[in-house]
């Protein structure tokens, strides 16, 4: 007899649980091994693993994927260094519109006016 979605999840316990805790969405997870989510995420309490609420599923998939200007290039004059601080300091403080409007100024200052120190 083959084994069912739940029997894999069981055997991949160690997988599963880290897979969850490093970020992957339990959605994900149960689609892979063809169980519910909801399973999924009752099977997870039983193995005493703090279930994401919807408030930090959602910060977490908020988190940028892309690298930001300040990754891909160092900055090379004094506005950009200001432009990549405020970047930082609005994503620490979670300020979503912030740290684009940063993002957008350093684009704009980098194409227009940009004076190498």
């Amino acid at each position: 007899m083959p084994a069912t979605g739940r029997d894999r999840v069981r055997t991949d316990r160690t997988a599963v649980t880290t897979r969850y805790r490093d970020g992957e969405t339990a959605k994900a997870l149960a689609a892979e091994y063809g169980v519910s989510d909801a399973w999924l995420k009752k099977q997870l309490t039983v193995w005493d693993v703090p279930v994401r609420g919807v408030r930090e599923a959602r910060l977490l998939r908020a988190q940028p994927k892309e690298p930001t200007m300040d990754e891909q290039q160092p900055p090379a004059c004094q506005e950009c260094d200001e432009l990549v601080t405020a970047e930082r300091a609005a994503r620490t403080a979670r300020d979503h519109s912030a740290a684009t409007d940063a993002r957008v100024l350093l684009r704009r200052h980098m194409d227009t006016d940009h004076r190498p120190r």
